[in-house]
């Protein structure tokens, strides 16, 4: 059995792994990026790639935090930007004394 600390830290650890990968993740896709604009069928393959180590990371970090990642979405048409009302100059002009 895993003590309190010992976990900490063995947590600890794999999402410092976990954070090595993102890094390691961002490099591939900077150096395939021109690749990938040229071919089709290889931005294809490499964005069916990004999303399956995408998942495996998400059941890692569930696995190891207990905490559920959101998985992020888009959509074809962009929300509306959010502001403040409450904040002066954003909806209306500020007052000036």
């Amino acid at each position: 059995m895993i003590k309190g600390a010992e976990r900490e830290v063995l947590e600890l650890h794999m999402l410092t792994s976990l954070a090595r990968s993102q890094r390691a993740l961002s490099r591939i896709i900077e150096s395939v990026a021109d690749q990938v604009e040229a071919s089709e069928a290889l931005a294809g393959k490499v964005l069916e790639n990004m999303e399956i180590i995408s998942t495996y990371q998400r059941v890692l970090i569930r696995k190891i935090t207990g905490f559920q990642p959101r998985k992020t979405t888009s959509s074809r048409t962009p929300a509306p930007p959010w502001l403040h009302t409450g904040q002066p100059g954003l909806l209306r002009p500020r007052s000036v004394v």
